[in-house]
Formats: C-alpha cells, sequence, structure tokens
C-alpha cells in the first residue's frame, strides 16, 4: 500500500484514587448490531449495541460505557474500495460526506481485545433532499 493509514487510540491513565473500579465485562465476545439510518442524501446516523431478545430488548455493552470505544467502519460497496475508520467513545454516531444515491457497507466493533466486527451492513444513500 503506497499510502497506509493508522488508527490510533489514546487513552488517559488511571489515577487510584479510591474510586471503584469497572468490573462489567464480560469475556465472551458478541457482535455488535448495528442499525443505519438516513439523515440527508451526504449523511448517515449509526447505533450499535448487542441485541438481547430480538423481539424488542437492546442493552449497552456494558455498565461502564465511559470506559469503552468503538471502531465504526464504511466504504463504498465493492472490494476495490478502502475502508474508512472512526473512533467514536458513545454508541451512536452521525457519518457525513457521502456521496448521494449510492450503496456503502457499515460495520462496528468494540475496541477491546479479541472484539469481532458486527455483520456488514448495506445502506444506500438517497437520491434528493426530501429528509
Amino acid at each position: 500500500d503506497a499510502e497506509p493509514r493508522y488508527l490510533v487510540s489514546v487513552r488517559p491513565a488511571r489515577v487510584s484514587n479510591n474510586k471503584k473500579s469497572c468490573s462489567g465485562r464480560t469475556k465472551t465476545q458478541k457482535p455488535l448490531q448495528l442499525v443505519v439510518g438516513t439523515l440527508t442524501p451526504t449523511s448517515v446516523f449509526l447505533s450499535w449495541g448487542i441485541l438481547v431478545n430480538p423481539q424488542h430488548d437492546w442493552t449497552s455493552t456494558s455498565n461502564c460505557a465511559s470506559d469503552r470505544f468503538y471502531t465504526v467502519r464504511y466504504r463504498e460497496k465493492g472490494k476495490d474500495k478502502k475502508w474508512v475508520f472512526q473512533l467514536c467513545p458513545v454508541t451512536e454516531t452521525v457519518v457525513d460526506n457521502l456521496k448521494p444515491n449510492t450503496l456503502y457497507e457499515f460495520g462496528v466493533k468494540d475496541n477491546v481485545d479479541d472484539s469481532i466486527w458486527s455483520k456488514t451492513f448495506n445502506h444506500k444513500t438517497v437520491l434528493s433532499s426530501k429528509y
């Protein structure tokens, strides 16, 4: 690759001042469930979590959301297209500067050891500015 790109994550060091530590993480990794919604012809809204009951019950990935970061990836549909990565401290984000009337692939993963990417979600941006 002539122009490699790197994703770097920086977190502040923990200060031990008798604060309660987070213990809400589990060792078994489940892929996150991703939802994509149209905002404008050039932007989409992404939201994710762990789907507990497929009927209606969503939950966040842990009780310690402030300790977590997520990586979102997206690209135009096609194996020759390059992924764009975005680091997120919360379980939702807006992706903008997309091309109207274009099919994109989206994915998300938790930034913990051995995490796995969500199922790739295909979404087509709209043509007109009805939204």
